[in-house]
């Protein structure tokens, strides 16, 4: 996803959680028929966009968080565990891969940073298709 991407990460006190991560820069469409797209975008879409979804786990001893995934953008990862070692730094959460993961041809260790933000869903949402609208205008 590169050194700039944004998204949302998300866990409910149930258990659950969900994860949305974008490349900062992304091909847009020429149509506005998404069913429409070229191969380029489409392979462009896939490439630049990570998002799964299900049941969370954690183990406060070893500091892990493990990932039960019931729905993903990346097929292959439905109903498989992902594990991810976790660190706190006040509202920042470190995230790195537990095992090496398949990226681009190479095992590689994934690594995320995410800040904690006071607000609801509703606010990050609003402020995201404003801030879209204001760069559409410039």
């Amino acid at each position: 996803m590169g050194k700039t991407p944004y998204g949302i990460l998300m866990y409910a006190a149930d258990g659950y959680m969900s994860v949305q991560v974008a490349k900062d820069e992304r091909l847009l469409y020429k149509s506005n028929d998404k069913l429409m797209a070229t191969h380029e975008e489409m392979v462009s879409s896939l490439q630049g966009y990570m998002a799964f979804s299900g049941k969370y786990k954690l183990d406060n001893n070893n500091a892990i968080v493990s990932y039960i995934i019931k729905s993903s953008l990346y097929p292959n990862w439905k109903n498989k565990i992902q594990r991810r070692k976790i660190d706190f730094e006040g509202d920042i959460l470190y995230l790195k891969s537990t095992e090496p993961i398949l990226s681009n041809g190479a095992y590689v260790n994934s690594y995320m940073t995410w800040k904690r933000v006071d607000r609801t869903i509703d606010d990050f949402f609003e402020e995201q298709v404003l801030n879209d609208q204001l760069s559409s205008e410039n």
